[in-house]
């Protein structure tokens, strides 16, 4: 590794102007080569033993700050951190959760209702009065142990984030 001088950075600030005025290096190139050096150096996070961990996690919490990343993956990330810790996790509720079981029996056919001797004489029920009879369909388990939440069930690992 050499060592820059003052007078290196100048020379290389200097350079960089000329090319920009000259027209070989346009700001939209100069601001992808920087990016690409920024993913370069901190782009790929290894961990606390990682020189640059303290800047990734002061990234890490203004991506937060700024609502970065939604709150449906944030809520996934939660459950993987406490699962890694060793809590429990359960799985969250939707929030199109269909209604509770309801009665499948109405009042007219219930078993305890027993016609008197005037029933004949009755007009018939009116079907209208009657409550609905709803059928709850439960959701099919995909997951091979449904009595725990797997957040990294449908997480695909892809290949590295580098471009």
């Amino acid at each position: 590794m050499t060592t820059m001088t003052p007078e290196d950075t100048i020379k290389a600030a200097s350079s960089i102007a000329r090319d920009v005025a000259d027209g070989r290096l346009s700001p939209t190139d100069l601001e992808h080569h920087a990016i690409a050096e920024l993913r370069e150096m901190v782009g790929t996070v290894a961990g606390p033993d990682d020189p640059a961990w303290s800047l990734q996690c002061d990234i890490a919490r203004q991506v937060l700050a700024l609502d970065g990343v939604p709150a449906d993956e944030l809520a996934e990330w939660l459950a993987v951190a406490r699962q890694r810790v060793g809590e429990a996790v359960s799985a969250p509720t939707p929030a199109g959760t269909s209604p509770g079981p309801v009665q499948l029996v109405s009042a007219a056919h219930d078993p305890e209702t027993v016609p008197s001797d005037d029933a004949d004489d009755a007009a018939p029920p009116n079907i209208a009065d009657e409550p609905a009879v709803v059928a709850v369909v439960q959701p099919v388990p995909t997951s091979p142990r449904p009595d725990r939440y797997d957040p990294t069930a449908a997480w695909l690992p892809g290949s590295t984030r580098r471009y």
